[in-house]
């Protein structure tokens, strides 16, 4: 009768963990449907000839600290942003929408300098980070008329310019520290002119620090092959489906080490 109730117990404490673990997995992906469903689609800004563009966030966990928004401010200019919020997980998540809920904000409200608009971000997401969070972005207002970009650098990685003819390169910019590093910082605003045809393709480290099962690093070197390769013909979607899965030749089945995230937009031309 003892071993009976003794078993009885150990059942009772069996499911009740079960049912905690289905729990917590059902709010997992609860979050991560929502997460999903902040990202734009390509369709939102779809139907003019002028530009095209493609993009793709795959989280290593459920939910992911990777972030990127793009829409059009008015009938001439295209915003974008591309982001990586320091960890994982929930935490990151819930930082990952407020930094790209502030910057989408303060360009629908009719600022049109992409520097002060990563800067009014900065003020106001580093003023209450318990946690010492921090997010690097590259953020960008293309002129969809002239090609001309206006774009700020916050500690991200360098995106690469793809011209017919030509090797990828990368941008270089002055930048700044991520975004939460230092308080007052005063991110500058950049300039880049795209030709006729180029392609900008921005991506997080989870494609440089994409890790093999030996251990290497895909590395900027082995991207920008990669980003070579790529017909000059494509579309900004194929151009991200192309990086996408070459980085998944390269780790060969490795377990994921960091969220990736592709942005890619072409501009081609007034």
């Amino acid at each position: 009768a003892e071993a009976d109730t003794h078993r009885r117990h150990l059942r009772r404490e069996l499911e009740a963990q079960k049912l905690a673990a289905a729990r917590a997995e059902g709010e997992m992906e609860a979050g991560r449907r929502i997460q999903m469903g902040m990202l734009p689609g390509a369709a939102s800004v779809a139907g003019d000839s002028r530009f095209d563009l493609g993009a793709l966030m795959v989280p290593a966990r459920q939910i992911g600290g990777d972030l990127y928004d793009f829409f059009k401010i008015d009938a001439h200019r295209l915003f974008f942003a591309v982001g990586d919020v320091s960890g994982k997980g929930v935490p990151a998540a819930l930082f990952m929408a407020i930094g790209k809920s502030l910057c989408k904000s303060y360009a629908l409200q009719g600022e049109t300098d992409v520097g002060r608009i990563v800067n009014r971000a900065n003020a106001e997401i580093a003023r209450d980070n318990p946690e010492m969070l921090f997010i690097t972005m590259f953020a960008g207002i293309l002129n969809l008329d002239t090609g001309e970009l206006q774009f700020c650098n916050a500690g991200h990685d360098a995106p690469f310019v793809m011209h017919e003819g030509a090797p990828p390169r990368a941008v270089a910019s002055q930048g700044g520290p991520p975004l939460c590093v230092v308080e007052d910082f005063a991110y500058p605003t950049e300039t880049l002119r795209l030709e006729r045809g180029d392609v900008l393709c921005v991506t997080t480290d989870g494609v440089s620090e994409a890790m093999n099962g030996a251990g290497e690093l895909l590395g900027a070197e082995r991207t920008k092959q990669i980003l070579a390769a790529v017909a000059p013909d494509v579309t900004a979607n194929e151009v991200v489906e192309e990086l996408y899965a070459a980085v998944g030749r390269f780790v060969a089945g490795a377990e994921p080490s960091d969220d990736l995230t592709v942005l890619a937009v072409r501009w081609n031309g007034p």
